[in-house]
C-alpha cells in the first residue's frame, strides 16, 4: 500500500472552500456493496472526481485527499473495493491486511464498482466526472477509460496493473490503446513498483492510438510521492508545485 494513516495530503495552492462529508455505501450492478466517502463543497466550481484508493482501501489519506479536491470546489467521491470482502469499513485497523482481500479482487467487479461510483455522482453533481487513482487505483482508472463509462478523463498517479492475484493477472502495457478519454500519468524515476518502462510504454501506445495525453516521470520521485511528508519536508516545493499545476490545469480542460 502506498499510504498509511499517518501520511496527509500536500497542501494545494490558494485558498479551499468549506467542506462537508458523508459516509454511504453504494451498490453496483451485480449487488456488490461497499462503502465510500463523499465530499462535498459548499459551492462547486469544477468538475466531481471520482477517487480510486491504493492497494489498502479507503482510509484517512483518501478522507483527506476527497476534502482536499473538494475544497477546490470538486465533488469528490471516494470508494472502496474491499467491502465485498471485507467484514469491517475501517481500513485503518492494524489487524486489516489488504493482501488477502487484494488477492480477491476481480477486475470486472472493480469496473462495476466505479460505474456505480458514477452514477451516484450524477445524482450529487454537474457534469461527468474524473477518475483520479493512486497505486492499484491508478491502474483502476486506466482500465475504466477503456470502457463506456462516463467519465471527463482519467489520472493515474504510479498506477500499478500488475497481477491483483492468480486468477487475474497483469495487464498488458498495450491495453492503453484502447482508451476512450484523455490521461495525465504521473510516475517518478525512483519508483521501486513501477519501472520507468512502464510510463514510457504507455506514452509509447498513447501517442500512436492518438490519445489525448501527458505522461510525467519525476527526476527521484519513489512510489507513493504524493504525500506531505515527502514533497513539503524532503524540500521539494518543485515536484509539488508542477503536479499541482498540470492535475488543475486536466480538470479545467
Amino acid at each position: 500500500m502506498c499510504y498509511s494513516e499517518n501520511d496527509a495530503v500536500p497542501a494545494a495552492p490558494g485558498d479551499e472552500g468549506p467542506v462537508s462529508g458523508t459516509h454511504l455505501h453504494l451498490t453496483a450492478a451485480d449487488g456488490g456493496r461497499y462503502p465510500a466517502y463523499l465530499a462535498t463543497p459548499e459551492r462547486q466550481s469544477g468538475a466531481p472526481i471520482l477517487l480510486l484508493p491504493d492497494a489498502g482501501g479507503l482510509h484517512s489519506f483518501y478522507f483527506g485527499a476527497a476534502r482536499r479536491f473538494a475544497g477546490l470546489g470538486h465533488p469528490t467521491l471516494a470508494i472502496d473495493y474491499y467491502g465485498r470482502t471485507a467484514e469491517s469499513d475501517s481500513r485503518e485497523d492494524d489487524d486489516f491486511e489488504h493482501l488477502p482481500h487484494q488477492q480477491k479482487l476481480r477486475r470486472e467487479a472493480m469496473l462495476l464498482d466505479v460505474r456505480a461510483g458514477v452514477d451516484h455522482l450524477a445524482t450529487v453533481a454537474d457534469g461527468d466526472p474524473y477518475v483520479l487513482g493512486f497505486c492499484l487505483g491508478g491502474g483502476t482508472a486506466l482500465l475504466a477509460g477503456t470502457t463506456d463509462i462516463g467519465l471527463a478523463g482519467v489520472v493515474a498517479f504510479y498506477p500499478y496493473t500488475g497481477e491483483l492475484g492468480p486468477d487475474e493477472p497483469a495487464l498488458p502495457d498495450d491495453f492503453v490503446t484502447a482508451m476512450r478519454r484523455p490521461v495525465l500519468g504521473l510516475f517518478g524515476d525512483a519508483d521501486a513498483v513501477i519501472p520507468t518502462a512502464v510510463p514510457r510504454a504507455y506514452d509509447d501506445f498513447l501517442d500512436k492510438a492518438g490519445v489525448p495525453h501527458e505522461i510525467v516521470i519525476y527526476p527521484g520521485a519513489p512510489h507513493g510521492f504524493f504525500e506531505r511528508h515527502y514533497l513539503e519536508r524532503e524540500a521539494r516545493p518543485d515536484t509539488l508545485a508542477d503536479v499541482w499545476q498540470r492535475l488543475t490545469t486536466f480538470f479545467a480542460a
